[in-house]
């Protein structure tokens, strides 16, 4: 338990010796953490018995390549080169965890609107996914759930609002339904990392 107490402890005086502005601490916390967390004596007691430590889904995201085949910084240079993203800027907007790439602001902070919230929600994800999952088309179920996570989500206008996103097209049916970013929708994405990111 103190390690765990040391390890939240040296997370937070770095985050505050760092400077990083109010609305990035959350973010800035977490990945001090996750930067802290190898060098804890949790792995070196597991060794000291014998026993190998478990490894964590996260940890196995961020060191390996997961079930994604890629790496967290590999996804970030694959964004990068094809939108021209600033690649600061997009490590503060979204990180890849088990379960995919996650978005890493609060979801109020992604529009005036649900729709607006909604439609941020659905180009981040499919442009990410996209170049750098290597995925041809982004599951809508998984928007939606990341609508869900994030608060943002409108059940009876969901379809309706993702509808309607210039740059993107929406295929299939029913529960197969995708979603896959065309020329417009590539090209203005690096304006819009700029946008919910701001200096």
């Amino acid at each position: 338990m103190n390690e765990i107490s040391d390890l939240l402890r040296k997370a937070h005086e770095a985050v505050t010796e760092s400077g990083v502005p109010e609305e990035y601490r959350l973010v800035a916390f977490r990945e001090a953490i996750r930067f802290l967390a190898p060098q804890s004596t949790v792995a070196p007691r597991a060794a000291a018995t014998g026993a190998p430590r478990p490894v964590s889904a996260s940890e196995t995201a961020r060191e390996g390549e997961a079930d994604f085949g890629v790496s967290e910084a590999q996804m970030y240079d694959r964004v990068v080169s094809q939108t021209d993203a600033d690649r600061d800027k997009l490590e503060l907007l979204v990180h890849l965890d088990e379960d995919g790439p996650r978005i890493d602001i609060a979801g109020i902070k992604l529009g005036k609107t649900n729709a607006e919230r909604t439609r941020a929600v659905a180009k981040i994800l499919t442009i990410v996914r996209g170049f750098g999952l290597d995925e041809d088309a982004t599951d809508l179920d998984v928007v939606r759930r990341e609508c869900a996570r994030l608060k943002v989500y409108d059940q009876g206008n969901f379809s309706s609002h993702v509808s309607k996103l210039d740059g993107f097209v929406v295929s299939g049916t029913g529960a197969n339904r995708k979603i896959r970013a065309r020329g417009p929708g590539i090209q203005s994405f690096a304006g819009l990392v700029d946008e919910l990111i701001t200096d």
